[in-house]
């Protein structure tokens, strides 16, 4: 969970027109941007975006605005790319469209409930955002972080205006220019990370679609298939026994375990993903009460297609850490909040966790389960993998022996 009273700083600043200081700590380092309400963009607010963030002032609107408005996306080549829109300019009360008084009227023609495509004209010098209808749960990005708090803080928008930081250099700014950033202003700075953990510890973006029954070489199992509402994404919670035993028994074993399709299904030797997927299905069904949470991450959340070009820059010499953010991710980009959810709705409390992933342990405990042990799950090295456990205990922090 996020501190309390940080996020109810950076609230409370949106809310009174104030200024909001944003962190993207999904890279490392973070990226910053400077975020204020759009009803809260006057020329001045204008001005301290444009002189003290130095990037391109953008405005996060919500797609049914921009509908409404007739303001189309720009192209796209990359499907993940912000969805930048038509840039846009006040149709009157405007002159060369560039000034800080002019760009603050464009945004206030952007959130007028009456205005239409007749009150702007395009290009201009206001660069509109398609904000994604599920906010930073969907994409972690500035537009999506800057929009929630505006709605988390009940501005009447939900948009918000925003400029990407930069350093003096004209570089994308440092950590400690952020801070800094922050300071001078009197602005609350919070990481996007700490926004996503908010909304998923108070909403509930899954839902159960089907269960049956699955015999397997270690036992039989109920499974229940489980779908992620922002982005459809489905995920099979496999159970052995109660998974709410009385509180006088041990809490339920639950292993959970990130889709490895090279290492679950073609039994790949590069990773101890396979390997750990039986000894796991063994072991919970060794047990009184038990659950494995096969969660759709492939490759540490990098997807399939990242994960063999990973693969690639490995047979290169790079190890798995090194891959995964030489091609431009986090070394592990996986997140257990969709996880904790499913498991919360399929009534589990309560856990003695099968791991060697300290992070997992935490990750549940910050969605609000508890976590009453931690049992290591190690298996045997092959010289194939041995190279990648070792990334895994020294990078990673995986309590992993003899390695």
């Amino acid at each position: 969970m996020p501190d309390a009273t940080e996020l109810e700083a950076a609230l409370r600043a949106m809310a009174a027109g104030r200024f909001v200081v944003l962190a993207d700590d999904r890279v490392d380092p973070p990226r910053g941007a400077l975020a204020v309400a759009a009803e809260a963009t006057s020329a001045d607010a204008v001005n301290v975006l444009a002189s003290e963030a130095r990037g391109v002032v953008c405005v996060g609107l919500s797609g049914a605005r921009l509908d409404v408005l007739g303001i189309g996306l720009l192209p796209r080549s990359d499907p993940d790319a912000v969805a930048f829109t038509v840039s846009v300019e006040a149709a009157e009360g405007v002159s060369t469209g560039i000034s800080t008084a002019d760009r603050a009227r464009t945004v206030a023609v952007l959130i007028d409930p009456t205005a239409t495509l007749a009150d702007l004209v395009s290009p201009g010098h206001i660069f509109p955002i398609r904000v994604h209808p599920g906010g930073v749960l969907a994409n972690a990005g500035f537009a999506e972080a800057a929009c929630d708090l505006t709605r988390l803080a009940g501005v009447a928008s939900g948009a918000a205006v925003f400029a990407e930081v930069l350093g003096p250099d004209g570089e994308v700014a440092t950590a400690s220019e952020l801070d800094a950033l922050a300071t001078r202003l009197g602005a609350p700075l919070i990481p996007t990370s700490a926004l996503v953990r908010h909304r998923m510890a108070r909403e509930c973006h899954v839902r159960r679609l089907e269960s049956g029954r699955v015999p397997t070489r270690f036992g039989d199992l109920d499974v229940t298939v489980w779908e992620n509402l922002l982005d459809g994404e489905q995920h099979l919670l496999l159970q052995h026994g109660t998974l709410a035993p009385p509180a006088d028994q041990p809490a339920p074993l639950v292993r959970l375990h990130s889709q490895c399709l090279t290492g679950d299904v073609f039994h790949s030797l590069r990773c101890d993903c396979g390997p750990q997927l039986d000894a796991a299905m063994a072991r919970i069904l060794a047990e009184p009460n038990g659950a494995l949470l096969y969660l759709r991450q492939e490759g540490r959340g990098i997807g399939l297609v990242s994960k063999l070009r990973a693969y690639a820059l490995q047979d290169r010499g790079r190890d798995t850490v090194e891959a995964n953010e030489e091609l431009g991710f986090k070394a592990d980009a996986r997140d257990y909040g969709i996880g904790a959810q499913i498991l919360t709705q399929a009534g589990v409390h309560r856990v003695r966790i099968l791991t060697n992933n300290p992070r997992k342990v935490s990750g549940l405990a910050a969605f609000g389960i508890q976590v009453e042990g931690r049992e290591a799950l190690q298996t045997t090295p092959v010289p194939e993998n041995t190279r990648y456990l070792q990334a895994k205990k020294h990078k990673l922090g995986h309590l992993l022996d003899g390695v």
